[in-house]
């Protein structure tokens, strides 16, 4: 009896070790999958829309300029919102409503760059290119970690 609960047992150890493995391994697959999706959003503009030499070098110039900018709205939202969350450490809360004001502020900022941004890419388009520009821009928001108010 004790020889057939072993092997039950035995049995039951391996299964769980093999679905175990293969959950890691999937899940492990699954990231890098979606990594590889996502991919590098200024490449897939490029491809895309068959960017010329000269088009590829126009882009290239408004990327590293929007890069910048939303780099230094970065760290000025960064600084409001520990300040904004330093209030906490005191009993008084006086200026969380202008602080928030100003967190919404640079947000607006952000997403307004970012607009002007694609604007300004679309600009460098032919009509055709415009045309398939349209049907990616959402996929592109998505490729930059961007909400864009669809739901999945």
């Amino acid at each position: 009896m004790e020889n057939k609960s072993f092997k039950y047992w035995k049995g039951f150890s391996f299964l769980l070790i093999g679905l175990n493995i293969t959950l890691i391994v999937f899940l492990f697959l699954g990231r890098h999958a979606n990594e590889r999706q996502r991919g590098n959003p200024a490449n897939f503009i490029i491809d895309k829309l068959k960017f010329t030499t000269q088009q590829q070098t126009e882009f290239n110039k408004l990327k590293e300029a929007h890069h910048d900018s939303t780099m230094l709205l970065d760290e000025e939202g960064k600084r409001l919102r520990t300040i904004f969350f330093e209030g906490l450490k005191s009993d008084s809360a006086n200026n969380k409503i202008m602080i928030a004001a100003e967190i919404a502020e640079n947000q607006k900022q952000m997403e307004l760059l970012t607009y002007n941004h694609f604007e300004k890419v679309k600009k460098l388009c032919t009509p055709e290119q415009k045309i398939i520009f349209n049907t990616i821009i959402m996929e592109i928001l998505d490729r930059l970690g961007k909400p864009h108010g669809e739901k999945d």
